[in-house]
């Protein structure tokens, strides 16, 4: 009697970008060596991610929320249209009530804070490849919440915040002025002005110079602050 064929189980392919070297080159080693994927392509700037997914087309792509100047919530959505069936896991340092949900809307499929062990990851990339989603306990209940709108309230504070006036107050953290920013987003000044007077008003903060250091605090701190 014959023995029936073992079979042969091909693994994850997973693209990974981050925009610091070394992080980028071991996570890439973790997955590979400890997660049990293939990891092919690499990135550390948005053009970069652009390019990889149209050329690889990974089954996941394991992103890092900010590379550099980019809005990581714009890259995601560029990356949704340029290649539907990559699925996305966002691996981040920003906390996740403030962008867990603004991911899931922009067509992410998984968010994990680099805080978290890595066997977190290793279970979000097979979860999310499978056709799930990944979030936390704690990212589940607050988008459950967020139906009834009550997740963005109790947060309170950044999580008030617009994906625009995150964007704009990422950017004003980054030193970048009102003048700087209005050409990089392609609106104009004064758009940016009314987007600032907004955040002041839903931070509670008093003067220009006020938003400035709290931009720059919370960029400093990976926007954890």
């Amino acid at each position: 009697m014959s023995l029936p064929h073992a079979v042969s189980v091909s693994p994850i392919s997973v693209a990974v970008a981050d925009d610091h070297p070394a992080v980028l080159e071991g996570l890439a080693a973790v997955l590979e060596h400890r997660g049990g994927f293939k990891v092919g392509a690499r990135a550390s700037t948005a053009q970069e991610v652009r390019a990889l997914v149209e050329r690889e087309a990974p089954q996941v792509l394991v992103l890092d929320l900010m590379l550099r100047e980019e809005d990581g919530l714009a890259l995601i959505k560029d990356v949704v249209a340029r290649s539907p069936t990559v699925r996305l896991v966002v691996f981040s340092l920003q906390r996740e009530e403030v962008y867990a949900e603004r991911c899931l809307r922009a067509g992410a499929h998984g968010y994990v804070m680099k805080q978290e062990p890595v066997d977190t990851l290793f279970a979000a990339i097979r979860a999310v490849a499978a056709g799930g989603l990944a979030f936390s306990p704690r990212v589940t209940a607050l988008l459950l919440g967020s139906v009834s709108g009550a997740a963005r309230k109790s947060t309170g504070g950044y999580a008030q915040l617009t994906d625009r006036e995150l964007q704009v107050f990422r950017l004003t953290g980054l030193a970048l002025g009102s003048r700087q920013i209005a050409e990089k987003l392609g609106v104009s000044v004064k758009t940016i002005e009314a987007h600032r007077e907004n955040i002041k008003n839903k931070l509670g903060l008093e003067s220009g110079p006020a938003l400035v250091a709290r931009a720059a605090l919370w960029v400093r701190d990976g926007g954890s602050g």
